[in-house]
């Protein structure tokens, strides 16, 4: 193992902290090793090639894209189930799961980032190898 050390704002690392423990992280190196792996396994995802299964999560305000995000449903057979929720007031999530090959998957994602009004994206692929 390698020590590494990082300068970073007060206030980031303590809500980096409370984070960590709530998700039962043990330390903070467990913790900054698993957003480092997630960092790594999205470029690999995002320069490989051949067929993968992802989950996409949206988070947009109520009165946003939700149109726009049954389009894609709809445009793209690789979208194999859309789940709508409601999280807070005013706050939805929409979920893909989608199975093809990577290229389309990447174009997916990037008509999602595209539209208006989605304020979070994050997503799981199977691709890549574990570090």
């Amino acid at each position: 193992m390698t020590i590494v050390s990082i300068s970073v704002p007060e206030d980031l690392l303590t809500r980096f902290d409370e984070v960590s423990k709530a998700k039962g992280f043990r330390t903070r190196s467990d913790s900054v090793r698993e957003a480092m792996r997630s960092a790594v396994d999205e470029d690999e995802w995002e320069g490989s090639e051949g067929d993968n299964q992802v989950v996409i999560t949206m988070v947009y305000d109520e009165m946003g894209p939700r149109g726009e995000l049954s389009v894609l449903q709809h445009r793209y057979d690789e979208i194999q189930m859309m789940l709508h929720l409601h999280l807070e007031k005013g706050q939805c999530m929409e979920v893909f799961i989608a199975r093809g090959s990577n290229a389309v998957l990447r174009e997916i994602l990037g008509k999602i980032r595209n539209v208006k009004g989605v304020r979070s994206i994050r997503f799981i692929s199977t691709s890549g190898p574990s570090l």
